[in-house]
């Protein structure tokens, strides 16, 4: 497994919990965290309350989307090596640039079918190689 750290900055409490459950589901010794605040998710970040290995990171969020996220975790020093992936339902052209400009970030689907999104977290937390 090489991501057991993961944050999960996300504002619809629904989602949040379904990816937690099945984030346990994967392995219990998955490590998660869950904000529903993208600003204050990179407050902790900065001031080292967070360390995750890897982000899931909802793109259609109050205050502060995706791409305002990304632009202000790749200027934090020590924290723009984290990968990130976007987790949304929607997939569009902000979401394809945003996904092209940055390293290290990529696309999953927001699912409310449990074994779907078991099956794509299973594939991203378990692969071998580091996004």
């Amino acid at each position: 497994m090489k991501y057991k750290n993961i944050l999960l900055v996300n504002d619809i409490n629904d989602d949040a919990e379904t990816f937690v459950l099945v984030l346990n589901a994967i392995n219990n010794k998955i490590k998660s965290s869950v904000e529903s605040s993208a600003l204050e998710a990179l407050k902790k970040l900065q001031d080292s309350r967070l360390s995750p290995d890897i982000i899931f990171l909802d793109y259609n969020m109050l205050y502060l989307d995706g791409t305002g996220f990304l632009k202000l975790l790749r200027d934090i020093k020590g924290l723009k090596r984290i990968p990130v992936v976007l987790y949304s339902r929607n997939s569009g052209l902000m979401l394809e640039e945003a996904i092209t400009k940055f390293k290290r970030v990529k696309f999953l689907k927001k699912s409310a079918n449990f074994s779907k999104l078991f099956k794509s977290l299973q594939k991203i937390i378990m692969c071998e190689k580091r996004i």
